[in-house]
């Protein structure tokens, strides 16, 4: 497989984030917001547990799970005795849902996912030139992009809202490098989109 192929489905394993931001939209509109966040933070006390077998005790059972990890989901090196970006990418998506509006949340997890997949994807094809370290122009630019057509879509009335967001999602996926961006992206991108509503006075749509 090649490298491009590699990555490509790394970043795609991300999308199954959607799945998990329809589960909690499911919860939040049908019972509470609080029964939503309750079952995130029951799946990540699962992931949690996964991930304490598969890094913390070498047995048959924990090697057999790190190398299923590891093939299906093309982890990174660093991932194989580490936790991986999923246990960042729930952990954000819970922060983000208790604390900012849900249509900043919904935006600030669809840019950590599809925006990221986007830059990726185009980056990797098409990003011979770099603006910081691996990050190309194409790749930013691309992410940028899907970010702005997306927040149209689910905030067209709200520019002054969302371009900021986008923009800083942006920023922060090109300057991510220890750090997770599953993590930096939507809690830097939504609390940028939290702090305008907050400080404009706005009254967001409830979409659902």
């Amino acid at each position: 497989m090649s490298p491009f192929s590699k990555e490509l489905l790394r970043k795609s394993v991300h999308l199954s984030e959607l799945f998990i931001i329809g589960g909690y939209t499911f919860l939040h509109f049908t019972f509470s917001p609080r029964t939503g966040v309750l079952a995130l933070t029951g799946f990540l006390l699962l992931l949690l547990a996964i991930e304490f077998i598969r890094v913390d005790y070498k047995t048959p059972i924990s090697h057999q799970i790190n190398n299923t990890f590891f093939r299906l989901l093309n982890l990174r090196k660093h991932e194989r005795d580490n936790v991986t970006g999923a246990i960042f990418l729930v952990i954000s998506t819970i922060i983000v849902f208790a604390a900012f509006d849900y249509p900043i949340a919904l935006l600030a997890l669809l840019f950590t996912t599809v925006g990221d997949l986007a830059a990726a994807i185009m980056g990797m094809a098409f990003g011979t030139t770099k603006i910081f370290r691996n990050k190309s122009y194409v790749g930013t630019l691309s992410g940028l992009i899907v970010n702005i057509i997306m927040s149209y879509l689910i905030l067209p009335d709200y520019p002054e809202i969302f371009l900021p967001m986008a923009i800083t999602a942006s920023m922060v996926e090109m300057l991510t490098q220890k750090l997770d961006d599953n993590l930096t992206v939507p809690l830097f991108s939504g609390f940028i989109g939290q702090l305008i509503v907050s400080l404009g006075g706005f009254i967001l749509p409830a979409l659902f």
